[in-house]
């Protein structure tokens, strides 16, 4: 296991200067967000402007790093595939044209949010056709899908996210994310998500505490000891991608020495 640092933890920065300071800060790899409507690369603007790949590619060379993952989200709903197909298939292979430029093994992808009107089933047998059907669109790619279960989605809670990834392995894994569930105070603790690792590819870490997605590292109450101990058991050997949100770079400095002293190395 190694550490990894979100672009999003230098939002505020232009996308050179944030990996640059990443960098600086000691970090080898970067996992870069690729949100529509969030910092740094739009996947509607990297569709239409397909040599930003190269420019992207070029300011990561310069500051030295690797990319652990894209973290993903489309222009459209990912529940509104059906009606939305041709954008969301310019936007992945353009997605993947990135993930290869940049040398990235994995490309995480959000599910989008829980439809009232439709049941849980529903929302999440929509979400699994639109999952395969973008798995399918790669398979003469490099670049590993996987999905996160993230709150407010079709797969917010355990049994439903462990319910999808059981239906795309292998050709989709899951990206763990803990904060989605500790700030579910109903989903109890962290050991009865355990089952959903044995589908994860990738980990993106932040404290949180109930009803709270992000926390401060003195405040939250994800449990990293029992996370970093079940991720030995799955003999997991990839990224935990340190995902503080709007800039909290002092947080994010404080995560890092907590998984350093948990024996994941930098």
């Amino acid at each position: 296991m190694y550490v990894s640092c979100s672009s999003c933890v230098e939002a505020h920065l232009p996308l050179p200067q944030a990996l640059a300071r990443i960098a600086e800060l000691g970090f080898g790899q970067v996992d870069l967000f690729v949100i529509e409507h969030m910092e740094h690369i739009s996947p509607a603007q990297l569709a239409a402007e397909p040599s930003m790949a190269g420019a992207i590619a070029g300011a990561i060379g310069r500051a030295g790093l690797g990319v652990s993952s894209l973290n993903c989200g489309f222009s459209v709903p990912f529940a509104e595939m059906a009606s939305a197909r041709v954008q969301m298939e310019r936007e992945y292979r353009a997605m993947l044209g990135l993930a290869e430029a940049v040398g990235c093994p994995l490309l995480t992808t959000g599910i989008g949010t829980y439809e009232e009107r439709a049941s849980r089933v529903e929302s999440c047998d929509q979400v699994l056709a639109g999952l395969s059907h973008l798995a399918g669109l790669a398979t003469d790619r490099q670049v590993r899908l996987s999905f996160e279960p993230h709150f407010g989605s079709p797969a917010e809670k355990p049994a439903d996210a462990l319910y999808l990834a059981k239906r795309v392995w292998p050709d989709v894994g899951v990206t763990y994310d803990a904060s989605h569930f500790t700030m579910q105070p109903e989903v109890g603790p962290l050991m009865v998500t355990e089952p959903l690792l044995a589908y994860t590819v990738h980990v993106h870490v932040r404290n949180a505490a109930p009803c709270r997605m992000q926390a401060g590292m003195e405040e939250g109450t994800v449990d990293f000891p029992w996370l970093v101990e079940a991720l030995r058991r799955r003999n997991y050997a990839g990224a935990l991608a340190i995902e503080y949100l709007d800039g909290a770079e002092e947080e994010a400095l404080k995560l890092r020495e907590v998984l350093a002293g948990l024996g994941v190395g930098g």
